[in-house]
């Protein structure tokens, strides 16, 4: 079984689609994971499982490639300290985000009688934009429906609808009330809207984090030496995933979440010990962050002992996109390229680094105020101030 055909990345356009044949059912003999029970951390057996379902559907094994940069880290009062960076590129994706893993591997997980009315996600884009690209082409699950917080910028929307989704805008409050409690807003649909009898799904289930930790095996396989491995903070699912696998695996090498300093859930939560209420401002760093970490992902973080929260400012990210372009021609989102940001300042350390480059899918818009050179610092601040003033509703 073949979920996306043959079909290459140069063969997929701006939208994430294809035109290859339809996609054959998930099976049938699949486990699912309750909205109503805790999230559970994927074992190493769930997240081998997941590999072999992903082969089997056609899931891209992404590149893992060397930063044609280079650098060198220089602290104050110290010697400069080597660091060699290398990018798991998730942007060369199907649909150009990581996202895919997760989507796929719930999908064949899930029992189709559960899906038979449809499916409705809360997400920013990525999983939503995953999740109804596989439903589209899928016979038995008719739509996908998904909560996209009213916040996110038009391109988001975009991308939603051409991947097949209908779009459902809710205010913040609305649609983090659908992540945190894992179900439709009752407040915001009536008792007889037919929207209940689709299939919640959480960006953050054990089945999705399965599949995106598939990431980590690909890593040790392409680069067994590596030191430390720099992911996206997101929901927790994909961080948590990554550190209790590695633990297992190789516990010597570090993992770090990167966040944005506009949006620190989990730096806030870490500082706090427990999951507490943070600034959250709508940036073009949209696919992380939020108002706090969602409360039932909070344990798996502690069990699975993330080494720590590296925060960057939106300059750097920026800054991080246009050494992605520059040097290996690599087109990443903000949230796909905070963990290039932060290795790029020192916050990861030396030694062997690979950062996870988790979505390719940015604003034309955007990417066309980028300046060439990244060290202009004022032009980088004017590409961000003529964005943020035009784009966002």
């Amino acid at each position: 079984m073949d979920f996306f055909g043959s079909m290459s990345m140069q063969q997929m356009g701006d939208s994430g689609q294809f035109s290859s044949d339809p996609l054959p059912k998930p099976m049938d003999d699949g486990e699912e994971e309750e909205m109503s029970q805790p999230f559970v951390l994927p074992s190493l057996q769930d997240v081998r499982d997941a590999q072999e379902r992903l082969r089997e559907f056609g899931v891209v094994r992404t590149p893992l490639v060397k930063l044609k940069k280079d650098i060198v880290l220089m602290e104050e009062g110290q010697c400069p300290r080597s660091i060699e960076i290398y990018l798991k590129l998730e942007s060369e994706q199907h649909c150009k985000t990581f996202k895919t893993r997760g989507a796929v591997n719930y999908l064949a997980t899930t029992p189709l009688e559960k899906m038979q009315y449809g499916l409705v996600t809360p997400s920013v884009g990525s999983f939503g934009q995953a999740l109804s690209f596989c439903t589209s082409r899928m016979n038995s699950i008719p739509h996908c429906t998904v909560f996209l917080p009213d916040l996110m910028d038009r391109y988001r929307a975009e991308l939603l609808e051409q991947s097949g989704a209908r779009v459902h805008k809710l205010a913040f409050h609305e649609w983090w009330m659908s992540l945190e409690q894992r179900c439709v807003p009752p407040f915001v649909f009536g008792d007889d809207d037919p929207i209940h009898k689709a299939h919640f799904i959480h960006p953050a289930s054990s089945a999705c984090s399965a599949g995106d930790t598939t990431i980590a095996l690909e890593i040790l396989e392409d680069l067994p030496d590596v030191d430390t491995i720099v992911v996206p903070f997101c929901t927790g699912s994909f961080s948590s995933g990554m550190t209790h696998v590695l633990q297992q695996i190789k516990p010597d090498v570090k993992l770090y979440a990167a966040e944005v300093s506009t949006s620190t859930p989990l730096h806030t939560a870490m500082s706090a010990g427990t999951p507490s209420r943070c600034q959250h401002t709508a940036t073009f760093v949209d696919q992380i962050g939020g108002e706090n970490v969602l409360p039932f992902m909070w344990a798996p973080i502690q069990t699975a002992g993330m080494n720590d929260s590296l925060v960057v400012t939106q300059q750097q990210i920026v800054e991080a996109i246009t050494v992605l372009k520059s040097s290996n021609d690599v087109v990443a989102e903000g949230a796909g390229a905070t963990p290039l940001a932060a290795a790029l300042a020192g916050k990861a350390g030396g030694g062997k680094v690979c950062v996870v480059v988790t979505g390719g899918n940015i604003d034309p818009d955007f990417l066309s105020t980028v300046p060439p050179d990244s060290r202009s610092t004022s032009s980088v601040s004017e590409s961000l101030r003529v964005f943020l003033s035009t784009r966002f509703d």
